[in-house]
């Protein structure tokens, strides 16, 4: 800004405003550098009505001046400046001046040191207020190594005489302000008090509200870089001594040199500013706002030799857990070792910390449970308001030492809210400590790899303040926010420190170990499955559990099979479509259930819905990779504060065409979502739509298996016994009529055969079934021409020659009936196979055995489905193609068939239904 240019409050921004006069200070590790400061002595001119404009400021960076020079009654004519110091990490005295009209009013005054210039208010004894209070008003009583500078008046007047001084003491402070200084000036006391800009944490000094004694229209306030050097004697003041110059002796302390200022640590080819800003009584809101790049000889500030700067960090962790997949805290632990040699240099800042973890140490999804997220509003950087994070949000806490303050730092660590966080990502961290007076806040990036979850944390352009030590400890528990990886060994946590100096980083490892409950090759989830009612052939909720221990393979694929006669009833329900079926976003018709999933290492997997997110669902989906149906289950991933968007797992509903028996095959599951490992613990699969699952009609003892894929290549096969109760409670009256048809009914005739089952409603369900025709048939061999093998009937390629007639089924639970032809298939018994092949909803094949007893011809169907069937009609073709010839004229006998049927209940039924023939009107 062009010197003398004016603001109001309301035009600066913050960074235009570095020195606003925020009293609440804003520092970090203490800066008390603070102390770099700056003064203000309270200056009314009456009836002064302009705001202020400086006629002139000055800073020097320099080493001690020359012994000053005493002018008439005792008091400065000059004072000799010394050399232009530009060493970056030096400790030079600071020098500030400035010059105002003489009928301005100066109310507030303040000098913004650049980001990196510090002070060390625990350098240096401090002096109480009692003492500082002094009975005359201008002698305090402050002991000789509290005093770190000097303060002039540089004009002339009738009260104070040119160049009238006195000494600035390192006064006591009060917890709300990093450092206090002051000095007593003709009977007023002035008191300077740094703040730490929550915009850069630079340091900024200054007086407020000064009050007004008398006219001074030029000051000069200089601080010692060492206080205790030999070449600051001439100007130091006894206890209690005027701070006339003619009564100054020189008087030397026994403290220990130790550096009180600090040069900043970063070198810049642009000069940095030091920035002053005043204000009058009669406009507090309007300042004068003059940077100063360089010093009244015209050396610009800009430090240099930043090379050759100390900077030897280590960092080092350790994790509060030896066991692996499991929750852990980690502490972190940086120390920086500081040079504190007052006539070297200091040692770097750190300006970025990268952390890069190993690979296997991931973010525990259990850590979700109950935790929370704090916004860009409540963390508030850029401010000195205390956070207002929920404490759910606290994932640690954070200490750092620091040597300009005397207590130790203490904060803690936040998660920040997805996406509304200053990197608009999934994760990222707050860290924020409370000083003296000031906030400490500092936005951490995580980033995450895709593939793997491998974690990398990177705080950046950290302040440019000194510290000794930081530690970050990671909260440890059920509810940690880190996963151990899973197997056994030594895991190197990796670390990049990067110094402000702009040197090379500092690379470095720190190992911890893996030694229990890990093992590679470990992998036995269980199995639970069953449905809510027990009784058989009745409609009831079927819920299926697979569950992991920690320590084991990840759970990959499920392929699991129910039990024989456990199925669905797929009538009425409508299938979502393929589209709908890739994103999830099925139709609610086509919901059949839905499902839970635990996830997370330790005893508190985060479940998958939580109370108040989007529900999970399972849908009944169209045919998928051969399958004739499909499940979707849709889940939201979505616990704590973590949005992870839907997940879409789609699994083939398989029909054993023999048994009927369902099997459902998942696809993968997803092992990682936006670089987060989902580690599942707990999945749970409920159908419970009303009606649509149905219990067998069998009571022996089942079981539901699986084949469970582990995410390293290992497999298992846990099962869950099934059964269920009351068959006997379940009727078997299945009823069969016969007709023959088609052809002449006397003896030699080939004619057609129309059998039809029907069963009441409730029934068990057929077991076996065994027909044997009246013995007036026999078995036409010399029809038996072409056959479909075994080969040809797998691969659905059978001859039309081997087609000898054609069936039909009816069943409460598929919208169509199932129909196909009827064949003759190679067997290994004497005569061929008579198998229906029946395609619909779902394909059935219903094997028959052709044999001969008592010479007659038997069919017997030794295994039937455990699945309801309302009505069967088979028709096998009459003439050429007919399978049987009659031995005697029909229609002058009265043909009966026998049937036998065994119930899956064991309930049997045996009957000899009288065959119909087409004998005309007789």
């Amino acid at each position: 800004m062009k010197r003398g240019a004016r603001q109001t409050a309301s035009d600066m921004t913050t960074v235009e405003r570095q020195a606003t006069m925020v009293k609440a200070g804003r520092g970090v590790l203490a800066i008390a550098a603070t102390v770099c400061c700056l003064f203000g002595l309270a200056v009314a001119a009456p009836g002064a009505s302009a705001s202020l404009e400086f006629e002139s400021t000055s800073v020097s960076v320099s080493t001690p001046g020359d012994t000053p020079i005493l002018a008439p009654w005792g008091n400065f004519a000059s004072v000799t400046g010394g050399t232009p110091v530009r060493d970056a990490g030096a400790h030079p005295d600071l020098t500030f001046t400035f010059k105002i009209p003489q009928a301005e009013s100066l109310r507030d005054i303040n000098l913004a040191l650049p980001p990196g210039f510090v002070g060390n208010p625990t350098s240096t004894e401090t002096c109480t207020l009692v003492d500082f209070y002094s009975p005359d008003g201008n002698r305090p009583s402050c002991p000789v190594p509290s005093q770190v500078g000097f303060v002039r008046g540089l004009n002339e007047n009738p009260i104070s005489g040119g160049g009238f001084g006195v000494p600035v003491f390192n006064l006591d402070h009060g917890p709300q302000v990093p450092a206090r200084f002051g000095f007593s000036w003709l009977g007023a006391y002035v008191f300077v008090e740094p703040t730490v800009r929550p915009s850069d944490y630079g340091i900024s000094s200054g007086s407020n509200a000064t009050t007004q004694v008398e006219v001074v229209r030029e000051a000069e306030l200089t601080i010692w870089g060492v206080p205790q050097d030999p070449a600051h004697d001439p100007l130091r003041v006894k206890r209690g001594e005027s701070s006339s110059p003619s009564e100054l002796p020189g008087n030397p302390t026994e403290a220990l040199p130790r550096p009180f200022l600090r040069t900043p640590t970063s070198c810049t080819e642009d000069p940095v500013a030091f920035t002053a800003e005043g204000s009058s009584w009669e406009h507090p809101d309007v300042f004068d706002v003059v940077p100063m790049t360089s010093d009244p000889e015209g050396v610009d500030f800009r430090f240099e030799r930043c090379e050759v700067l100390p900077f030897a960090p280590k960092l080092v962790t350790s994790a509060t857990s030896s066991a692996g997949d499991s929750p852990t805290g980690l502490a972190v632990d940086i120390d920086l070792p500081q040079n504190e040699d007052p006539y070297g240099l200091s040692t770097s800042d750190v300006r970025k910390v990268v952390t890069t973890f190993p690979k296997g140490m991931t973010v525990s999804d259990s850590s979700a449970g109950g935790l929370g997220s704090c916004s860009r509003d409540q963390i508030g950087i850029g401010s000195n308001d205390a956070p207002t994070c929920p404490d759910s949000s606290k994932l640690g806490t954070v200490t750092i030492d620091t040597p300009v303050l005397e207590d130790q730092l203490q904060g803690n660590l936040y998660l920040a809210k997805q996406n509304d966080n200053p990197f608009g990502s999934l994760l990222a961290l707050y860290m924020a400590v409370k000083g003296p007076g000031f906030y400490l806040k500092l936005p951490g990036k995580v980033d995450l790899d895709p593939e793997t979850g491998q974690l990398t944390t990177t705080f950046s352009d950290t302040p440019q303040l000194p510290f000794e030590h930081l530690r970050l400890e990671l909260r440890s528990g059920p509810r940690a926010p880190l996963t151990t990886p899973r197997k056994c060994g030594t895991y190197a946590v990796k670390s990049e420190i990067v110094p402000w100096s702009g040197t090379a980083p500092v690379l470095g490892e720190s190992s911890f170990k893996v030694t229990d409950n890990c093992s590679s090759d470990r992998f036995s989830p269980k199995l639970r499955a069953g449905t809510a009612s027990a009784a058989a052939g009745k409609s009831s909720p079927f819920t299926l559990q697979v569950t992991r221990e920690d320590g084991e393979q990840n759970l990959a694929a499920l392929d699991v099979t129910l039990p024989e006669g456990l199925l669905a009833k797929l009538k009425g329900v409508p299938v979502c479509g393929d589209a709908q079926a890739t994103s999830g976003d099925c139709p609610a018709s086509s919901q059949v259930g839905r499902t839970t999933v635990g996830a997370g290492s330790g005893p508190n997997p985060v479940y998958v819905p939580e109370a108040g997110k989007a529900p999970t669902a399972v849908y009944l989906a169209g045919p998928y990779k051969n399958a004739p149906y499909s499940l979707v289950v849709k889940v939201p991933a979505q616990a704590g504060p973590f949005d992870l968007g839907t997940v879409a797992v789609r699994s083939g509903i398989y029909i054993d065409p023999v048994t009927t028996a369902v099997s459902v095959k998942s696809d993968r599951l997803p092992q990682i979502l936006q670089g987060i490992p989902i580690a599942y613990r707990d999945v749970r699969v409920e159908v419970d739509r009303p009606g649509f699952m149905l219990n067998p009609t069998s009571c022996k003892g089942m079981k539901v298996t699986s084949t469970i894929a582990g995410s390293e290549g290992a497999s298992a096969n846990p099962s869950a016994p099934f059964a269920v109760a009351n068959c006997d409670a379940l009727g078997f009256k299945p009823k069969l009529a016969v007709r023959f048809s088609g052809a002449p009914t006397h003896r030699g005739g080939h004619p057609a055969l129309k059998a039809v089952l029907t069963m009441p409603k409730g029934n068990a369900n057929i077991g076996s079934a065994q027909v044997t025709l009246p013995k007036t048939e026999f078995l036409e061999n010399a029809h038996i021409r072409t056959i479909c093998t075994r080969v040809q009937y797998a691969a659905d390629n059978c001859p039309k020659g081997s087609v000898y007639g054609f069936a039909k089924a009816w069943s409460p639970l598929l919208d169509r009936p199932l129909e196909g032809p009827v064949y003759l298939r190679s067997s290994n018994h004497t005569l061929p196979d008579l198998v229906a092949s029946l395609d619909g909803q779902i394909h059935v094949d219903l094997d028959g055995r052709i044999s001969s007893a008592n010479r007659r011809i038997r069919n017997t169907f030794d295994f039937v489905p455990d699945a309801p069937v309302s009505k069967f009609v088979l028709k096998m073709q009459g003439g050429q193609k007919s399978l049987l010839v009659n031995n005697t004229e029909l229609c002058k006998t009265k043909p009966r068939a026998a049937a036998d049927f065994t119930a899956q209940n064991g309930k049997r039924s045996v009957s000899h239904p009288l065959v119909k023939v087409a004998c005309g009107k007789k």
